[in-house]
């Protein structure tokens, strides 16, 4: 009988099929990362032309004429219905992408460094750029080895817009 467990044990055939076994485990773990990684990627995307399009429909408001500052706020929050399809947050709609943050500025240099930024309507003559920013987000993973028990963390994104020309080579 112990001879018999012997030549098992020093047999070589049938070798690969273990390793290929054991391998597949770290393929499968791959794949899914990879996956989630442009899940979370494809967000990230999403919501940074949510923010572009939202900073570039405020700038259109910014005249130097009153209620400049109403009318841009309102653009960036209502006038465009931007939606995300990558996150699965569980918020209210689990699509549609919120601007609470919309910030003026008289000089592009303050709008790109977030300083003296304002949301007082009575300057509306000297908003000239606008800073916006879409509420935060997440991806549940879905093919990572604990499924659904690990998240992207929040993602968010920023646009600065504003008015002027432009000169181009």
């Amino acid at each position: 009988m112990w001879g018999a467990w012997r030549r098992l044990g020093g047999s070589e055939r049938g070798a690969v099929a273990p390793t290929v076994a054991l391998s597949l485990f770290a393929l499968i773990a791959a794949g899914g990362l990879a996956f989630d990684y442009a899940r979370m990627a494809a967000l990230d995307t999403e919501l940074q032309n949510a923010a572009d399009q939202a900073a570039l429909a405020a700038a259109t408001q910014l005249d130097q004429q009153a209620g400049a500052v109403q009318r841009a706020t309102a653009a960036a929050q209502a006038l465009i219905a931007n939606q995300t399809l990558f996150a699965n947050d569980g918020n209210a709609s689990n699509r549609a992408v919120t601007v609470p943050t919309v910030m003026f500025y008289e000089t592009r240099a303050d709008a790109e460094d977030n300083t003296n930024g304002f949301t007082d309507i009575t300057r509306f003559a000297d908003a000239r750029f606008v800073r916006v920013a879409v509420a935060a987000r997440q991806a549940n993973f879905a093919l990572t080895p604990i499924v659904g028990a690990i998240t992207s963390g929040n993602i968010n994104a920023e646009a600065v817009a504003g008015l002027g020309s432009a000169v181009c080579k």
